[in-house]
């Protein structure tokens, strides 16, 4: 198999066009017509249908694209691996949730390479169900994410938690006066984001939307508004009276988990990195301040 016929596969794909797809591989447009040939000739059954401008997938080709992108990211991972410094004899992929990054993951990475300093660290940020496609294709080593899978295949630990406050910019706040103030929506999982919208007498349309509770800080500081966020990520701000608990709201947990695959060929090791993960416990860290 050719590496670069699945990568003009799925660029082409991507783009729905022969001359853009060139364009973005360097490629001329008749080279990437004859990978694109070379392709549905080895796999026995056309992967576009081609009218006028109008380029589509076959049903073929839609199935194609996750093995594709499974076998590129397999190709990808052995390239590494075989590039690995003698002294590292494996590689650790580590997967998290953008929020997760923000407030803890990137904190322990360096505690992680003291203590397992054999391993190669590889980390990947992506959506729940992204993460869980990983571990079950082998892409991932561990996930550690807020809503775990519930699948057979997965195995999951619960490692630690994070305290979430309902702050503001401005002394005083009620919940009452989120939409007047502008309310920035963190997203923090499926669980709490039900309870979330039992809070507010009617529904808060946000002034921002995020995934990252570094962002929501940042907006909260220079622009104002209302959020959820960690409790000790923000602690140094209520002190100095930059940000302010709002009245009559409750602070909320979220439990954090690692999964990993029952049948992954180094369980013990991974099962020893996820038990430093819930040594260091799970909580934000206050200094990760914006610059």
């Amino acid at each position: 198999m050719d590496i670069g016929l699945l990568r003009t596969f799925l660029e082409v794909s991507r783009t729905r066009h022969f001359g853009k797809a060139a364009q973005n591989l360097y490629l001329t447009q008749s080279a990437v017509s004859f990978r694109i040939k070379q392709l549905e000739d080895m796999v026995g059954v056309p992967l576009f249908t081609r009218q006028r401008n109008n380029i589509m997938l076959t049903p073929s080709g839609e199935r194609l694209i996750q093995h594709a992108e499974n076998i590129l990211a397999a190709w990808q991972l052995a390239l590494q691996d075989v590039g690995v410094a003698e002294q590292q004899e494996t590689q650790l992929i580590l997967g998290g949730i953008s929020n997760l990054w923000d407030t803890f993951l990137q904190s322990i990475l360096p505690q992680l390479a003291a203590d397992f300093p054999s391993i190669s660290i590889r980390t990947e940020i992506n959506s729940h169900l992204e993460l869980t496609r990983s571990l079950i294709a082998g892409r991932l080593d561990i996930a550690v994410v807020i809503d775990p899978p519930t699948l057979a295949e997965l195995e999951t630990v619960r490692i630690g938690k994070i305290e979430l406050v309902l702050v503001c910019d401005k002394p005083g706040a009620k919940v009452s006066d989120a939409e007047e103030m502008g309310y920035v929506f963190v997203d923090w999982g499926t669980a709490f984001n039900l309870k979330h919208a039992k809070l507010f007498k009617k529904p808060v349309a946000p002034i921002l939307h995020t995934e990252q509770s570094q962002i929501a800080l940042e907006f909260l500081i220079t622009y104002g508004g209302m959020a959820f966020l960690p409790k000790a990520l923000v602690a140094s701000y209520i002190e100095d009276g930059k940000l302010h608990m709002v009245g009559g709201s409750r602070p909320a947990s979220r439990n954090v988990y690692a999964v990993m695959s029952k049948s992954a060929a180094r369980k013990s090791e991974l099962t020893a990195i996820i038990d430093k993960l819930c040594e260091l416990e799970l909580r934000p860290q206050a200094n990760l301040q914006p610059s």
